[in-house]
């Protein structure tokens, strides 16, 4: 009698699919977004070092012929705005994105090597090209406001572009699988590279007339904690102003001086209305282009120069000079009717109540600005009507013409143009703050710790 052999157990189900999407990267393509997130990550260093070169050594100038220096896009408000509120400049975001953009792939390609899967990590890098090119776009923005082509940061455009061309519509099935933990992956590794960064960014100088109103800032207050009386305190506040001034901002002054020493004197052209008591040992004469970031900034300074420095030492005489052949016979270029026409609207704002605060609002909206918004910007403090007559009298046109004649004596290549008392300066705040404190006087005791001026130096 045979025996009955005993059921064979029945086989364990299936253990379910680790990998919640169909799709999976091919290597090729995964080696491809690491190298492009290895050459972002270098060329944003590049840019960085380039950044730090422009505001150590650079000139704040609005030029005549070359539209295209990567300064107007590094000092325009949103980049003071990101490095003052993050701790890092633009180029330094660039160089997380970078990282973050280089390491994501290369350890997605690690894992497609050893057959694991990694659908986090696609998520992850489809996240990374999404906020990459997001950035790129505000940007490109950025730049079209300010008119200023940077053919620098026009690299990192196209390696962006491309990174979010391999993962956003180069993989089309992909999806978002684990896009939790993928979202998290994406924040982390910026974060990591965020962190890592945040110290150099600090020490990231900041764009010069930022800089120097702090420090302009900084000498106020600490002279005002020392008190004192008649020629004392300002020899103390000058003191203490080249004492805190950090090494370059000591050669920018040194420069500065040394351009409003060799500078040939000529009498300031006679005010329509100045700024401050006519009696005032310094004038400050200024001519500017609406559309000059560095211009907006020298306006920026000088409200700061007026809060700070002691009161009736200085007047200002603000004047235009529009960098546009339609009105300026010195500017080859005509590009737009703009700049000529806002010329004449600043000359029609002179002596009005606000003044001061009107121009500023005129320069604050820089970006995208045009005609229409222009008059807009205007039209609640003056009458429509009352400004376009005054914009198309004979009168306001001969009015430019003084001005940019009385600015041609001085050969400027660019905006803005600074002079004391008939004496060509510049726009650093450290140095209008110095030689309101002497009283338009090149020599003091205190330049003494300044570093020797360069010859060559090129500042405005």
């Amino acid at each position: 009698m045979s025996k009955k052999r005993p059921k064979e157990p029945a086989p364990a189900p299936a253990a379910p699919p680790l990998v919640t999407s169909r799709f999976s990267p091919s290597p090729a393509s995964l080696a491809s977004l690491t190298a492009l997130g290895a050459l972002a990550a270098l060329w944003a260093l590049v840019l960085w070092g380039e950044l730090v070169a422009s505001r150590v050594g650079g000139s704040p100038v609005c030029a005549l012929g070359d539209a295209s220096a990567c300064a107007a896009v590094w000092d325009s408000s949103f980049a003071s705005f990101v490095h003052r509120f993050t701790g890092l400049p633009v180029a330094g975001w660039g160089l997380a994105w970078g990282l973050a953009a280089f390491v994501l792939p290369l350890i997605a390609l690690l894992r497609v090597a050893e057959a694991r899967p990694a659908p986090g990590l696609v998520s992850a890098i489809r996240f990374t090209a999404a906020a990459g090119a997001l950035s790129v776009l505000a940007l490109v923005a950025v730049s079209a406001a300010a008119g200023a082509l940077c053919l620098g940061c026009a690299g990192t455009y196209l390696l962006v572009a491309g990174y979010a061309g391999i993962a956003l519509l180069g993989w089309p099935g992909a999806g978002l699988p684990e896009a939790g933990r993928g979202a998290l992956l994406a924040g982390t590794a910026a974060l990591v590279a965020f962190v890592v960064l945040l110290y150099p960014g600090t020490r990231t100088p900041r764009a010069v007339g930022e800089a120097g109103r702090d420090a302009v800032a900084a000498a106020a207050r600490g002279f005002a904690a020392g008190g004192g009386t008649g020629d004392a305190p300002r020899d103390a506040r000058l003191r203490q102003l080249v004492s805190l001034l950090a090494p370059p901002m000591k050669q920018r002054l040194a420069d500065s001086l040394l351009i409003y020493r060799q500078s040939p004197v000529f009498d300031p052209p006679s005010p329509r209305r100045l700024e401050g008591p006519a009696s005032a040992p310094v004038r400050i004469t200024t001519w500017s282009d609406v559309l000059c970031g560095h211009c907006a900034d020298l306006h920026r300074t000088l409200v700061s120069l007026r809060e700070h420095a002691p009161a009736g030492s200085f007047a200002v005489d603000a004047r235009q000079y529009p960098l546009d052949g339609g009105c300026n016979p010195y500017v080859g270029r005509s590009e737009s009717p703009l700049r000529c026409e806002a010329a004449k609207v600043m000359i029609c704002l002179e002596g009005r109540e606000n003044e001061t605060a009107l121009v500023g609002t005129v320069f604050e909206n820089q970006d995208g600005l045009t005609t229409a918004k222009l008059h807009q910007l205007v039209s609640p403090f003056v009458p429509r009507a009352e400004l376009e007559a005054c914009v198309s009298s004979a009168d306001t046109a001969r009015k430019l013409r003084e001005d940019i004649e009385a600015a041609a004596r001085y050969e400027p290549d660019g905006t803005p143009l600074v002079t004391v008392n008939g004496r060509r300066g510049t726009s650093l705040g450290p140095f209008l703050y110095a030689v309101v404190l002497t009283g338009g006087a090149d020599t003091h005791r205190a330049f003494a710790e300044l570093p020797p001026p360069d010859p060559q130096a090129h500042l405005h």
